[in-house]
């Protein structure tokens, strides 16, 4: 049993949805990827890399899509190492490796020319922020955002001892000022297991740079249900922004 991440005690699932893509690398890692066909590519204002929670995997995230189809976005889901069809040993290096393949797959390979967004709830979110401090993107999108995974644990139980997350922490800080783009933090203020006090704490950081939109009464692993009206709107103000600025380019 996986305590830190049980995402990676779950068995391998058939998409229901979506074009899986099972890619090995020249550098010899492998790549998962579940991408949205609903969006025609030629017709994309832009890409989505989303980056999913902790017990989940990329086949359980057909709820996220809507919300990106709408903005015409086309969504490709990246899957953690050690997790469903992704092989591999899942931690904090590993996963913020497969961030960086799956951009430079996807703005080479697969979908050239489109701006990318990089989007992520709850675990998915530090991956998330290192994809933007690291690469270009147009935007990025945290829902249920923490600043560290260590804090969140310790948060729930006080004695948790660091060294059980040695390759866990997902301690973002350090990424923050190199985030250049906007940010937009979608936070409920009722959330159970990380608190909406960690997406105040990148607000004060990114001042300007950020909008930070708390939803009220959502809590955790409801917020896509509480806020999804929330969420919407954030999506639709973002696709314009980036429209203005695309076509400024």
């Amino acid at each position: 049993m996986n305590l830190i991440f049980p995402g990676a005690d779950r068995h391998p699932e058939a998409p229901r949805f979506g074009t899986p893509l099972n890619l090995r690398l020249a550098s010899g890692r492998s790549l998962y990827l579940l991408i949205d066909k609903e969006i025609d590519p030629a017709q994309a204002k832009a890409v989505v890399l989303y980056f999913h929670g902790n017990a989940e995997l990329v086949e359980d995230l057909d709820y996220v899509l809507p919300f990106f189809r709408r903005e015409a976005w086309v969504t490709v889901l990246v899957e953690f190492p050690g997790f469903g069809h992704h092989p591999g040993k899942p931690g904090e290096a590993a996963f913020y490796q497969a961030a960086l393949d799956a951009y430079d797959q996807v703005t080479r390979e697969i979908f050239p020319g489109l701006p990318v967004i990089a989007a992520g709830w709850s675990l998915g979110t530090p991956v998330a922020t290192y994809l933007a401090a690291k690469r270009e993107t147009a935007h990025l999108v945290l829902i249920s955002g923490m600043t560290s995974m260590l804090e969140v644990a310790q948060g729930l139980y006080p004695m948790t001892p660091d060294l059980f997350f040695k390759d866990a922490v997902f301690d973002t800080r350090e990424y923050w000022p190199q985030v250049r783009e906007p940010v937009t933090l979608i936070h409920g203020d009722e959330d159970e297991l990380v608190p909406v006090t960690m997406s105040r704490d990148m607000k004060k950081f990114w001042g300007e740079q950020a909008r930070l939109v708390e939803v009220p009464e959502a809590g955790h692993n409801d917020i896509y249900l509480r806020g999804a009206e929330a969420i919407r709107q954030e999506l639709e103000r973002i696709a314009k922004e980036i429209q203005s600025t695309h076509r400024g380019s």
